[in-house]
């Protein structure tokens, strides 16, 4: 009688165990896809090529002045998505 408490006592206890898990999976999910949204997204139509380097045959290095900052891009070539970004602000 004992065991077989014991035993439904670790099988709930793993149970909830792997519920909280799938639980911080879908929470990990969430706040991933929010910090990617939140990021600096400034799509300049008006792209001047001499302010575009290629850094080598996967990425190049985009550069331009917003709202009184300096921002340096690096971009992948085929999603166009930003790899790193470092903004210097004027003074």
């Amino acid at each position: 009688m004992l065991k077989k408490k014991l035993l439904l006592s670790l099988v709930i206890i793993q149970g909830l165990l792997i519920i909280a898990g799938i639980i911080a999976i879908i929470f990990g999910v969430f706040y991933k896809m929010s910090n990617n949204n939140n990021s600096t997204i400034i799509t300049n139509k008006n792209i001047d090529l001499n302010d575009v380097y290629l850094i080598n045959e996967n990425q190049y290095q985009q550069k331009f002045i917003h709202d009184n900052k300096a921002i340096f891009q690096i971009k992948n070539i085929e999603t166009n998505k930003v790899l790193k970004e470092i903004v210097i602000e004027k003074n």
